[in-house]
């Protein structure tokens, strides 16, 4: 990791300038210390799984408020220029970005989706679209500007964040597109409203129908990321490449749900009050975590050294894993996401240094976020 601040040393001794050698006329040029970088999160699209991805982050944060001896956890958007999601990672991305939520209410946001949605399928093993767009109209009332909370940020120091969805052309192809908070330079801006954009990120077939949008005289059915945009990684890393050519990269924290072995299996029918998943939507989510798995690594092999050993990808592994189906609630999951957290601790520690001084060189810049 590249060092930010130059320290003294103890072993300084004061000479008069006619005893010293000149200094170098280029010595400023050399001690000069980089600007802020840029510090990027993703979220995998989890299907229906997406509260591990909030607890590993709120365990990051809160070593960051030990460590500043804060009262509270600190806001994420106050330690990412961008963030991008796919799935549940996109509502997740939204709540943190658009809505600058804090990490206990978009725990709570995500329970309440949880609680009203997940907890019951149709016939066809998918989930009800009506009770999620009724928490997502609850959540823009709450934190945002209404019903219509646009997807576009007017937030003077916006955290620049997207989704990526599909756009449905014809019986059997879609292309790849991005909601995007903030306008692009080239691309036009997505004229839809929080709750629309959600929709669509969430809109995997197996799990939601898929909302229709009004467009021209035709209605456009909008689609969840897809296989190759499901880790939006690769999406941020060119994003990022594109809005800010000149910038280094300080961080990029990537996260996950969990790897395919962590999706664990149902319980016996005698526990009757465990939650049970049809065996397609199982067999989804294990598939989404292998290809967001792939994408990761596809990523590692391409980019990571762009980073300077901080690119960082956490997401829960089998190793200490019991095989069984958790539910998505804080309790049971904080209990599953412990030792993999304690098996990353000087992975994490690094992470959070490296979070600490680019705030402080964001700060010290004067940037505040406008960048």
């Amino acid at each position: 990791m590249a060092v930010r601040a130059l320290t003294s040393t103890s072993s300084f001794k004061y000479t008069s300038r006619s005893n010293r050698d000149p200094l170098p006329q280029d010595l400023y040029q050399q001690v000069v210390v980089p600007g802020p970088g840029l510090r990027l999160l993703t979220f995998d699209d989890g299907g229906v799984r997406g509260l591990t991805m909030l607890l590993l982050l709120r365990a990051i944060m809160h070593h960051i408020q030990q460590a500043n001896h804060e009262p509270t956890l600190p806001l994420p958007c106050e330690y990412f220029d961008m963030i991008a999601g796919s799935g549940t990672g996109g509502f997740i991305a939204l709540l943190l970005g658009r809505l600058r939520l804090s990490i206990e209410h978009a725990i709570e946001c995500y329970t309440r989706v949880v609680n009203h949605v997940f907890v019951q399928t149709k016939g066809d093993g998918t989930f009800r679209a009506t009770p999620l767009e009724k928490v997502l109209r609850e959540i823009s009332h709450r934190f945002g500007d209404g019903e219509d909370t646009p997807i576009l940020d007017s937030n003077s120091f916006p955290c620049r964040t997207f989704v990526c969805i599909r756009e449905a052309v014809g019986s059997s192809n879609a292309i790849h597109r991005k909601l995007r908070t903030y306008a692009h330079p080239t691309e036009p801006g997505a004229r839809c409203t929080f709750l629309e954009a959600v929709r669509a990120t969430m809109g995997n077939p197996t799990f939601f129908k898929p909302p229709a949008v009004s467009r021209s005289k035709s209605p456009t059915t909008l689609l969840d990321a897809g296989d190759d945009h499901c880790n939006p990684v690769f999406d941020l890393y060119e994003e990022s490449q594109f809005l800010y050519p000149s910038r280094h990269f300080a961080y990029l924290l990537s996260l996950g749900p969990g790897t395919a072995d962590t999706v664990g299996v149902n319980p016996s029918r005698a526990f009757v009050n465990q939650p049970r998943l049809p065996s397609l939507t199982l067999s989804a989510l294990r598939r989404l975590a292998d290809n967001c798995d792939r994408i990761a690594t596809s990523f590692r092999e391409q980019h990571s050294g762009e980073f300077d050993g901080n690119y960082f990808r956490m997401t829960p592994a089998p190793s200490s894993y019991d095989g069984k189906l958790r539910w998505e609630e804080p309790e049971a999951l904080q209990e599953f996401i412990a030792p993999y957290f304690a098996s990353i601790y000087q992975q994490v520690c690094i992470l959070v240094v490296a979070m600490m001084n680019e705030l402080a060189l964001v700060m010290a810049s004067g940037n505040r976020r406008n960048r």
